[in-house]
């Protein structure tokens, strides 16, 4: 009997052999009263015109109910949703290694061994996907997975030793998952059509439609170049706009550094930590480049195929010797196993909690989020923040990753702390700058802002 793996990723259901992708099937089912529940991607064609009818969050939430207008119980969809990808496969003589993330507790995996049962399906072992994210042993002491889930993103560490890797229960990062983090770019992109057309793409379902399905070629585009022409089809008008990739990644930011503060949280007494991202951290625009720029972090890329792989590579220790079907969350590594090489970027994540938000000049904070110019103001000692460089500039002040970086210019005095700023420097709160020929001195300051990133 041969063996496949059954990869319960939360957003959807992956079935492999680990060479191909034998099926791939998103979570999302259309529910109507007397008719059979429709699953996978012809319901989300479906998710604009009948939101009522649409449930996305069965497998992260087994024990509930659907919130349709015909309620359902999720364990029910599930069983559709497994059924109708497992209905493709050519041969009905599979074994299955189950692959599910952490958030699932003692009642919801027996819940989808029943379902399996019913389906026939011979389940031989279940493994945490955490545990199977590194290939190798890491040259770092800190380790963790992180996998954007339907309604939350989670961060699982994991420990090692020369023997084998563990994964620890996962924690929540943020309360943002795949569904709303790319609802929250989507509706930021939606105000720059407002904004430069006067079309609203989200206000009829056709062409919320339309946008929802041109939205991620676009993303793709903008993951090799710097910009992208946009596309739709209004009210008897084609209409366009211009996305710039700063633009996209400005619209993340907010979400992305809420991700960095709370693993600047989780380890900031650790020098370094090496991250390892789920496939579903790539569907969210610019988040594993943005980890990468974090100090003291590595970040490595997850393939679907390589998570099959490995729970093939490891089906002895997966699979149960006895009846029972175990949940496995530790490996010992193979011999042939070897160690993993990391580019880790310079310094550590307890830096992020020491990064100047303003300039204090005089009475007034002015913000540090882009690229500015420190000018004096002509015909008086007033200095003024400015994005542009004239005659009167003195220094700039930059991000440099996730540092703030002060450079003099053109030749002038400029001290830091009471040390000449003859290079560039990384600044901290508290820090103060002096100019020649200026009585005030400059206070770099942190401003904390306790908000949450917008739905």
């Amino acid at each position: 009997m041969s063996m496949l793996v059954i990869d319960l990723y939360d957003s959807g259901i992956l079935v492999s052999d680990g060479d191909r992708v034998l099926a791939d099937s998103t979570s999302c089912a259309l529910i109507e009263p007397g008719q059979p529940i429709q699953t996978g991607h012809r319901a989300a064609q479906q998710a604009c015109f009948r939101p009522q009818d649409i449930c996305t969050q069965f497998w992260s939430r087994l024990p509930d109910r659907s919130a349709t207008r015909h309620e359902v119980p999720h364990a029910e969809i599930a069983l559709h949703h497994l059924q109708s990808v497992w209905e493709r496969l050519d041969r009905p003589d599979h074994a299955a290694i189950l692959v599910v993330s952490g958030m699932l507790d003692r009642q919801d995996l027996g819940l989808v061994l029943g379902i399996c049962e019913k389906l026939s399906i011979p389940v031989r072992g279940i493994v945490s996907r955490a545990a199977l994210a590194l290939p190798g042993p890491a040259p770092v002491r800190t380790l963790a997975w992180l996998d954007v889930l339907q309604t939350h993103a989670i961060l699982s560490e994991l420990q090692q030793d020369h023997k084998g890797v563990s994964a620890l229960a996962p924690v929540t990062l943020i309360p943002q998952g795949l569904p709303a983090l790319n609802h929250i770019l989507a509706k930021r992109i939606t105000r720059l059509f407002i904004a430069r057309t006067r079309f609203d793409p989200m206000q009829k379902p056709d062409d919320e439609r339309q946008f929802l399905e041109k939205l991620p070629r676009w993303l793709a585009t903008l993951e090799q170049e710097e910009s992208v022409v946009c596309r739709l089809q209004g009210t008897g008008q084609a209409l366009r706009i211009r996305l710039d990739r700063h633009e996209v990644l400005d619209m993340n930011r907010p979400v992305f550094e809420a991700i960095a503060l709370r693993l600047a949280g989780l380890f900031q007494d650790r020098d370094a930590v090496a991250v390892v991202c789920a496939p579903s951290c790539r569907q969210v625009f610019g988040l594993e480049g943005f980890l990468k720029g974090l100090p003291g972090c590595a970040v490595l890329g997850t393939e679907p195929l390589q998570l099959a792989r490995q729970a093939l590579r490891y089906r002895e220790q997966i699979t149960a010797r006895h009846a029972a079907v175990h949940y496995t969350t530790s490996l010992e590594w193979d011999r042939d196993t070897s160690p993993l090489t990391l580019d880790i970027h310079p310094g550590t994540l307890a830096e992020l909690n020491n990064r100047p938000t303003h300039l204090l000049i005089g009475d007034q904070a002015w913000p540090l989020d882009r690229e500015v110019c420190l000018s004096a103001r002509n015909g008086t000692h007033g200095l003024d923040l400015d994005p542009a460089c004239g005659e009167g500039g003195l220094c700039r002040i930059a991000s440099s990753g996730w540092l703030i970086e002060v450079r003099a210019l053109h030749g002038h005095a400029v001290r830091l702390n009471g040390n000449p700023l003859t290079a560039p420097r990384s600044v901290q709160p508290g820090d103060a700058l002096d100019i020649e020929g200026h009585p005030d001195a400059l206070r770099f300051i942190r401003v904390c802002e306790h908000e949450t990133p917008d739905v």
